[in-house]
């Protein structure tokens, strides 16, 4: 899948939503599905863009340092902008959101591993539920595991995004459902950063905040 950025079609539907629910103007960026070494990494792509927009946006800030872990310049990183890395990701899945991208997804899962008492209480795989039982911890650890390669990520792997990252994450789901905040360190309630990521039930795009207000 290329990348799309505020393509006509069903993804103005996100942006309506935006505007509508949360007041915000936004555009919509599809980053595809491939990360630098994983497909199915339309979340962690996601929060890759929203990570290093929030890094551009507020140059006297410290860099995160998973962030860090993706750049090998913070210079070069400074004086680039979102929609460069955008139109690089575009033309080579190597670049700094593919490469940051893999970064979460394996920082997610040592999340979701080491802190198994926290989330595998909130496991509930659609398969499993619809044939009545509940899941086991084997069965949580054996999806941990798929998550490492190309399993794609859900809202479990979302709140474990949100707290590594210390960030809030605000989904908006295609269908008009109102989904809600996923704050798990409680930023949004001092003003802190919140991402708006779309999804269809299917793949993920980042909502990109306009700089401009429109009326």
């Amino acid at each position: 899948r290329s990348v799309r950025v505020g393509a006509p079609g069903s993804l103005d539907a996100y942006t309506k939503l935006a505007k509508t629910h949360y007041g915000l103007d936004t555009s919509v960026v599809d980053l595809g599905q491939y990360s630098a070494s994983n497909s199915n990494s339309c979340m962690f792509l996601s929060c890759a863009a929203s990570l290093s927009y929030r890094a551009l946006s507020s140059p006297t800030e410290e860099l995160p340092a998973i962030l860090k872990a993706a750049i090998d310049d913070e210079s070069s990183f400074r004086a680039t902008t979102i929609e460069d890395l955008v139109s690089r990701h575009e033309k080579d899945r190597f670049d700094l959101l593919g490469r940051l991208a893999d970064i979460l997804r394996n920082a997610a899962c040592e999340e979701l591993k080491s802190q198994e008492e926290l989330y595998f209480p909130f496991y509930a795989p659609v398969g499993i539920v619809a044939r009545h039982r509940d899941p086991g911890p084997e069965e949580y650890r054996q999806w941990v595991e798929r998550l490492a390669g190309s399993e794609e990520g859900d809202e479990l792997v979302m709140l474990a995004l949100a707290k590594i990252c210390g960030i809030a994450v605000q989904a908006l789901q295609m269908s008009g459902y109102r989904v809600p905040l996923m704050d798990p360190v409680g930023v949004s309630a001092s003003g802190g950063f919140v991402a708006y990521w779309g999804n269809d039930d299917k793949h993920w795009v980042w909502l990109r905040p306009k700089d401009t207000p429109s009326e």
